[in-house]
């Protein structure tokens, strides 16, 4: 992975949108901009002492508003990894004008963290942690934050089942099938069983019971945490961006997606001593109780990317070439028994103890 800086992501602006950015960073901020330059989805925003992040949305406000508060909670709470929200000069926290929504918040001078080096990794699973604890209990009344407590995860394995099982049918109605096509229908039925497997931990009492004690403790998930929304300053301080999708959940749910994202990544394919050692670095901050290793090793397992990939070529016909599905299959293939490998050992480390009591 490229360690890249925001700052070379620079996209042209129109003098139409200039005008109108200009003059919503008047009107409602009583900022003066000397310059404007647009670095992926936001504007980089010049003043003569200070520079803003100006982020531009077409979603309602709600978002906006759950972040604007959720970021004083964890300042409150000690945790100041994160930009400052501004709002209106008559109060507001989003400007909206056009169909379209507007906030404003502290821009955070750095570069999107280069997961290849394994002090950065091992920085990002502490934050990981401490966002957790710190943001434990946040609610605002007035809205409702999206939660994952009521048999989501069941409902969404289910729902991979249903999907592999259409799959299955419209590549065994094909007339004519493709190299593609055969290969992942041989595959098919070995992850619509783990599928089943994994469906098992969830309907499990102890899974229920962890989700109504963290659902009474308000345990908040950042949802999205990923070198895209993590930056890492010049002082080597991380960062945490983009509060868009936070969602109350598990936090083993955060910490697992976080470490299958790092395991799919060539240079840790499926490395268990790796993973391991995340664990261990995010349980020194915030305890992993025992009855979670198993819904870690869970989420970690389901095969997402496989469905996903089905998705692409038989739900939404993306126009790929035979040779990019076919690439993108085979990596899947190759991890296959990496993936059994780190599980065999996972559970020798984690969960042994439960199967012999």
């Amino acid at each position: 992975m490229k360690n890249k800086n925001r700052i070379t992501k620079l996209k042209k602006i129109n003098n139409e949108k200039l005008k109108k950015l200009t003059s919503i960073l008047k009107s409602k901020y009583n900022i003066e901009p000397k310059d404007i330059e647009k670095i992926r989805s936001v504007y980089k925003i010049y003043t003569k002492d200070k520079i803003y992040c100006l982020k531009e949305f077409k979603h309602n406000n709600k978002k906006v508003i759950i972040g604007f508060y959720f970021t004083k909670y964890l300042k409150d709470n000690g945790f100041n990894n994160i930009a400052d929200y501004f709002k209106t000069i008559d109060g507001r926290e989003v400007v909206k004008t056009d169909k379209k929504y507007y906030y404003l918040t502290s821009w955070i001078n750095g570069k999107e963290c280069d997961f290849s080096d394994i002090s950065v990794l091992r920085k990002a699973v502490e934050l990981l942690a401490k966002f957790h604890l710190k943001a434990k209990g946040f609610e605002v009344k007035s809205i409702k934050l999206k939660d994952n407590f009521n048999n989501n995860w069941e409902k969404k394995i289910l729902k991979i089942c249903d999907d592999l099982r259409e799959f299955k049918r419209l590549i065994e109605n094909k007339k004519i099938k493709t190299q593609f096509d055969e290969k992942y229908l041989e595959l098919i039925e070995d992850n619509l069983n783990l599928c089943l497997e994994i469906l098992n931990i969830f309907k499990k009492e102890k899974y229920k019971k962890l989700c109504e004690r963290a659902k009474k403790e308000k345990y908040v998930c950042h949802d999205s945490f990923y070198y895209q929304n993590l930056l890492l300053d010049d002082n080597n301080e991380l960062y945490l961006i983009d509060l868009d999708s936070i969602v109350y959940d598990l936090p083993a749910y955060d910490l697992a997606k976080f470490i299958r994202r790092i395991m799919n990544k060539k240079r840790y394919s499926w490395n268990y001593e790796i993973a391991k050692e995340m664990l261990k670095i995010y349980d020194e901050i915030r305890k992993i109780e025992d009855d979670e290793y198993e819904i870690i090793l869970g989420y970690l397992l389901i095969p997402h990317r496989f469905w996903k990939l089905g998705k692409k070529r038989y739900f939404k016909n993306k126009e790929w070439s035979e040779e990019k599905y076919l690439r993108k299959l085979e990596k899947e293939i190759r991890y296959k028994e990496k993936k059994e490998e780190f599980a065999n050992k996972f559970i020798n480390e984690f969960l042994a103890k439960e199967k012999s009591s």
